[in-house]
């Protein structure tokens, strides 16, 4: 069993390069939709690959809204598109292949091995995406901002900074809630429930949601109660 104390000689500790970037190209299939459709998707590249000269790319997604109505209208945009080759839907969460333009803009052609995204990409509706990228070495992620910069219609450095990386996304560590939960959960968060002072109150909450106060009240302590435990876990473990 390897020794919980030992340090390696050889390595170089060393915090990471951080950056927070605001994008937007013209030939994204996702923020272009969140535009026309008022919604926010998150969205994380997964991979890409070539074959017979064409390169195609991978990403999977999930909706950060409620409005059904809006979602199955930004699907069925999303499939007439020539470019997506392959889509995937599973509830809020789609996965789709594209076929990327040579002279594209899409994250893969200049995505190198050394950058990761800390966080999934927030597609928002304001027509910009939002990145958080790190790599070991600050002159990797400044070829790569670069690299975007020539080719993105927008692209904005909102922070970069040389940091330990301690706010990092694991999709799967978080528990599974309700979609009634999940919704009470994003209205009180939207609404500034969990502002200080609040901004608003239960009542007004479940006015919104169009529920009964007790019915609105119970969805959001369920949800609570799931998260609340997870997140004092993961505060005590980095304390």
């Amino acid at each position: 069993m390897p020794d919980a104390n030992y340090i390696n000689p050889c390595a170089h500790y060393l915090d990471m390069w951080i950056t927070k970037l605001k994008l937007n190209h013209k030939d994204c299939p996702i923020v272009n939709r969140c535009k026309k459709f008022h919604l926010i998707v998150y969205s994380y590249p997964s991979t890409w690959y070539e074959e017979k000269k064409q390169k195609y790319a991978t990403t999977t997604c999930f909706f950060q809204s409620n409005d059904e109505a809006q979602k199955k209208k930004f699907l069925k945009d999303l499939q007439s598109d020539k470019r997506i080759t392959k889509v995937e839907i599973s509830g809020d969460m789609f996965t789709y292949e594209i076929k990327l333009a040579p002279d594209g803009e899409h994250v893969m052609l200049y995505h190198t091995r050394r950058i990761f995204f800390v966080k999934p990409v927030v597609n928002h509706y304001d027509g910009h995406e939002y990145w958080e990228v790190a790599a070991w070495d600050k002159e990797e992620l400044m070829q790569f901002i670069k690299s975007l910069k020539s080719h993105m219609d927008v692209c904005t450095i909102l922070r970069l900074e040389q940091s330990v990386l301690t706010d990092i996304y694991f999709p799967n560590v978080m528990p599974k809630l309700s979609p009634h939960q999940k919704r009470a959960l994003e209205l009180a968060y939207a609404h500034g429930y969990y502002s200080y002072p609040r901004k608003i109150t239960v009542h007004r909450l479940a006015k919104i949601a169009k529920l009964a106060v007790s019915t609105y009240q119970e969805h959001l302590r369920k949800a609570e109660l799931t998260l609340l435990p997870v997140i004092i876990e993961q505060e005590l473990k980095q304390g």
